[in-house]
């Protein structure tokens, strides 16, 4: 069912799911936007994202927050207010709970792998999960992601949402260079040329993907003007690790807008897991230091205050 203006709605922001209401709608087959109030005038934030403009997407009030976090989503972020993703909601914050609690149990050095667990996994990264609005048909896969890096993933979140803080850019590693240093330490140990193929293949489909979805879906709304200073430059080669984090938790979705075969995928699973424990054990990557203070005069232009 369509999701309408003044409908209630339960939309990402991070890794959680937030209880909002749509005040306008967008559909680029409509001319015109259908809207809660007609004003003469819109503030800035109001206006639809280019990155949206060419997609049906809503702007939204998330309940009980200041309006100065109102938004436009994809429908990659929204979902119908029915029990089932109440439910889901609900399963999100425990995750999230559990994650907090592995990682203030976990020592601190030096930082090991731990093994998967059977799990509902991040927002976008298993379709099986998102269930809602006009979902993807294409090939479904799942991407197993541990206890230790969804507390990393959380804790990104917090640090850009609720500390104001900015991943210093460029990287001193940024996305490209792990790729590459990724694959050079992978391919080592790989004695096949077929698997070393598909090794590099993987990298630099992930390399493109990175480059291509960055500005669409990696980004929050508080990056945002940061991302105009580095519009010019590719972003592998300015964004790191926490972002590739980000892409790795949205493959799922990335993939079922693709007609990859079922081979195709298992091959994408496969890597993507290697990969997955590589960047865990890359702790350094993910320290708090990586980000940076922001100043009011930035909160309040990136939040439109």
């Amino acid at each position: 069912m369509p999701l309408e203006v003044e409908d209630k709605c339960l939309a990402f922001h991070g890794p959680l799911l937030y209880a909002a209401k749509i005040l306008k709608v967008h559909d680029p087959d409509t001319p015109g936007e259908k809207q809660e109030t007609k004003n003469d005038e819109q503030s800035e934030a109001e206006e639809v994202p280019a990155n949206l403009k060419d997609q049906q997407c809503y702007y939204i009030h998330y309940r009980g927050w200041k309006s100065s976090w109102d938004e436009w989503v994809g429908l990659d972020r929204i979902r119908e207010y029915t029990d089932e993703n109440l439910e889901y909601k609900r399963q999100l914050v425990e995750q999230a709970k559990d994650a907090r609690q592995a990682k203030k149990k976990a020592p601190a050095k030096p930082r090991k792998m731990v093994e998967p667990r059977k799990r509902k996994s991040q927002p976008g990264s298993t379709p099986d999960d998102a269930v809602g609005v006009a979902q993807p048909q294409g090939p479904r896969i799942a991407i197993h992601i541990s206890q230790t890096l969804k507390a990393v993933l959380v804790d990104d979140w917090e640090r850009i949402t609720k500390d104001k803080k900015l991943v210093q850019l460029p990287c001193k590693s940024t996305a490209a260079d792990l790729l590459d240093k990724y694959y050079k330490s992978a391919s080592a140990q790989e004695i096949s040329p077929v698997l070393q193929s598909q090794l590099q293949e993987y990298c630099n489909g992930l390399k493109l993907y990175f480059d291509h979805s960055l500005a669409v879906i990696l980004l929050y709304r508080f990056e945002r003007m940061q991302y105009a200073d580095h519009m010019q430059e590719q972003p592998s080669t300015v964004y790191g690790a926490i972002h590739l984090m980000r892409l790795l938790s949205n493959l799922p979705e990335l993939v079922s807008l693709t007609s990859m075969d079922e081979y195709g995928c298992e091959v994408v699973v496969q890597q993507t897991d290697k990969l997955l424990k590589w960047l865990e054990n890359q702790s350094d990557l993910f320290s708090e230091n990586t980000y940076v203070n922001t100043s009011s005069q930035y909160e309040g232009m990136a939040l439109g205050l």
